[in-house]
């Protein structure tokens, strides 16, 4: 595929951004009235306290936090990677490839953890999901490192 041919890999880092943010939308609508745009870290605490809110939709709003909370703490290391697989100079190909399949995996982490996590059992599938994405982390690194080495 000719558009693999060329280096894009710098561009999924502000796409990976957007996307941990996607579970964030998808909270604030569902809790709307619980969130207070002058104290932003008392939602969670709210959203657990409130009477009103039905089990299923208080844990999605929940779950959704903590997806963009993952989001956030993963972000930095996906981004040294791109960096070093483009400062060794890895096959575009390649790189681009584990990019987009990090990509893949943190769609689908927000949407196994938030959606389908409804039912416990898909808890073992969200945490292969995520480790799925350190993974991809982790052979751009190891591929850097054997293209300067």
């Amino acid at each position: 595929m000719a558009a693999f041919d060329r280096n894009f890999t710098f561009f999924t880092i502000p796409a990976a951004f957007i996307l941990l943010f996607f579970p964030k939308v998808y909270s604030a609508i569902l809790g709307r009235k619980y969130f207070n745009q002058a104290d932003p870290r008392k939602y969670q605490p709210a959203v657990s306290k409130a009477d009103d809110l039905d089990y299923k939709t208080k844990n999605r709003i929940l779950r959704a936090e903590a997806a963009v909370a993952n989001g956030l703490e993963t972000i930095s290391l996906y981004a040294a990677a791109v960096v070093a697989v483009n400062a060794a100079d890895v096959d575009p190909k390649t790189a681009n490839a584990l990019s987009i399949v990090y990509l893949g995996t943190r769609v689908a982490y927000n949407i196994v953890y938030v959606i389908l996590q409804d039912d416990p059992r898909w808890g073992m599938v969200r945490s292969v999901t995520w480790m799925g994405g350190i993974w991809i982390i982790l052979a751009m690194f190891l591929l850097a490192g054997a293209a300067v080495y």
